[in-house]
């Protein structure tokens, strides 16, 4: 790539359009990943939500401007949370998900496995007290 071609890019990254985009793009990537784990397929979103299978494929796609409400109804038809974040952009925060196990109520079938729920976790450039403070149950 150029040095021209370098700089065009870099100042469209800068961009209201491009942040927006990537947005876009985190929100369609993890409500089809939803859809996936869930076994519900673009007519039954369609249906849960009282809308058209092709408003779906728009919005899969990035090809609509879909408002928050939009956005809570498609991850709750998917009994899913939409968890939106703000962070300084010096932070470089990551957002990952990790399995944490738990005490289960004491029954045979449970005294042999255990129980797992989800915990979020943010990383990100701060102090490590940051890192423990940001981590939610």
């Amino acid at each position: 790539m150029s040095q021209k071609q370098s700089n065009v890019l870099d100042k469209f990254r800068e961009t209201l359009d491009y942040e927006l985009a990537n947005v876009e793009m985190d929100f369609t990537d993890s409500l089809e990943a939803l859809m996936q784990r869930r076994g519900v397929n673009k007519s039954e979103l369609a249906r849960r939500i009282d809308t058209s299978p092709a408003y779906i494929t728009k919005i899969l796609r990035g090809s609509s401007n879909f408002t928050l409400e939009t956005m809570v109804k498609l991850v709750r038809a998917l009994d899913g949370e939409l968890h939106l974040r703000a962070c300084a952009k010096e932070d470089d925060a990551r957002w990952f998900h990790a399995i944490k196990s738990r005490p289960a109520p004491a029954s045979p079938e449970n005294l042999r496995r255990n129980i797992t729920h989800r915990t979020q976790y943010r990383i990100s450039g701060t102090s490590e007290k940051d890192n423990e403070l940001a981590a939610t149950a």
